[in-house]
């Protein structure tokens, strides 16, 4: 477990408490969300999961007054193939990113791990660009409690432990 990522972590939850939303289902209205996809150079309304993840890991960064590991870019499947081979994990521990990869293996969704039940099966996750329902294309910062072996969110890319 990083300490690095356990900050991220603290930055989403704080996010998550603000009520950082995005406007209509997978995109953005509002300038909180508009300046995360600004942050991964993204200038019109798209998905914006990565983008939060970035978001928190520079924040956790900048008060670290570390560089950033977190790969810059607002696609999940594009975070998980871009990060150090190191920074992979099997195991999810609180403060790593989960990445999901969707069918058409292409698009995904990531957030950041809260905590891990004593199996380690199942995860609660926060993350932005979702809904009650667990969507990956939803319109708010949420929590979820879930398993990802089971499939039914994407298929499990893995793990990061960035700032390791």
């Amino acid at each position: 477990m990083s300490s690095l990522g356990l900050a991220a972590l603290a930055v989403a939850q704080a996010d998550l408490a603000a009520g950082v939303r995005g406007g209509q289902p997978g995109r953005f209205e509002s300038p909180e969300v508009a300046a995360r996809l600004a942050g991964v150079f993204i200038y019109r309304p798209e998905p914006w999961c990565a983008a939060e993840v970035v978001h928190c890991f520079e924040a956790a960064a900048f008060q670290a007054d570390i560089a950033n590991p977190c790969p810059r870019t607002a696609s999940a499947v594009h975070l998980f193939a871009r990060a150090p081979a190191g920074c992979r994990r099997a195991r999810p521990a609180p403060g790593d990113v989960f990445v999901l990869v969707h069918a058409d293996g292409i698009h995904g969704h990531c957030g950041i791990v809260e905590s891990v039940s004593p199996d380690g099966r199942t995860i609660t996750s926060v993350e932005g660009d979702t809904d009650a329902a667990g969507s990956s294309t939803g319109d708010a910062m949420g929590r979820h409690t879930w398993t990802p072996a089971a499939g039914a969110r994407g298929r499990l890319l893995g793990y990061l432990e960035l700032g390791a």
